[in-house]
């Protein structure tokens, strides 16, 4: 009791300096940082589509660890295609996904293949996972913002906020405590195959050097309730301010 008494003068100075700092950790305040970081608002928003090159390694289950390489175009808000080859023993498999707005549609070596209702939302689902990735659209309205606080990802200090949308998967996004960089996404999703429930957690291990003013994810590891799932590299990526609507057709 004599402590707590003594420490009046002591909790009136910690009670300032914890106001402090809790203004600079406001989630508006951290995004406004993690736009700065990576590139400015100017340079986030001019770009809405992009293409890139990627390879890396897969688990599938059933099959284990496969290397795959793969050949991605989006353009926001609500078009995706992904081209992935894998390599399963000596057999190479070619998956083809296309979203394109409400429509969306699987194939396996050309076959088309009747995906489960839980995967089509999980794909839809990627629209919202890159605009919060963007950053720039938590400013608008419509997005409320709440503060995580600090914790570690693949070593690394980061401090998280949690980003939420009405008739939208909540989606927690970490970002790097020293350079403001985007680091991770978690969010509840559906595992691609089975269309199972998982914790999705999307991180960014490494970034290339600053291309036009804003550094690009180069290592990026995906973990489904905790266990890696995907490990790969970016080999190219190119951004640009629209794609012809001809890339999103089969």
């Amino acid at each position: 009791m004599s402590r707590l008494l003594t420490a009046s003068l002591s909790a009136v100075v910690l009670f300032a300096f914890a106001t402090s700092s809790r203004a600079a950790d406001e989630p508006k305040d951290i995004i406004a940082k993690a736009i700065k970081a990576h590139g400015g608002e100017e340079v986030l928003t001019k770009h809405k589509a992009a293409q890139s090159k990627n390879k890396g390694k897969i688990n599938i289950p059933g099959l284990g660890e496969t290397e795959f390489t793969q050949d991605v175009s989006y353009m926001l808000p609500d078009k995706f295609k992904d081209v992935m080859e894998l390599k399963v023993g000596d057999k190479n498999i070619t998956v083809f996904t296309l979203v394109n707005g409400d429509k969306v549609s699987i194939e396996v070596d050309g076959k088309e293949i009747d995906a489960k209702d839980a995967v089509k939302d999980a794909l839809k689902d990627a629209s919202h996972i890159m605009q919060i990735a963007r950053l720039v659209p938590l400013k608008e309205k419509g997005y409320e913002l709440s503060l995580i606080g600090e914790d570690k990802v693949e070593g690394k200090k980061v401090i998280g906020v949690r980003v939420s949308k009405k008739d939208e998967k909540d989606v927690n996004v970490y970002f790097d405590k020293e350079t403001w960089l985007l680091t991770k996404l978690e969010y509840r999703g559906a595992e691609p195959g089975t269309g199972k429930e998982i914790n999705e957690e999307r991180i960014i291990t490494e970034y290339s050097k600053p291309k036009d003013g804003a550094p690009t994810p180069k290592k990026i590891i995906i973990k489904h309730d905790g266990k890696l799932f995907l490990e790969a590299e970016v080999l190219e990526v190119k951004s640009f301010e629209k794609l012809d609507d001809s890339e999103f057709k089969k």
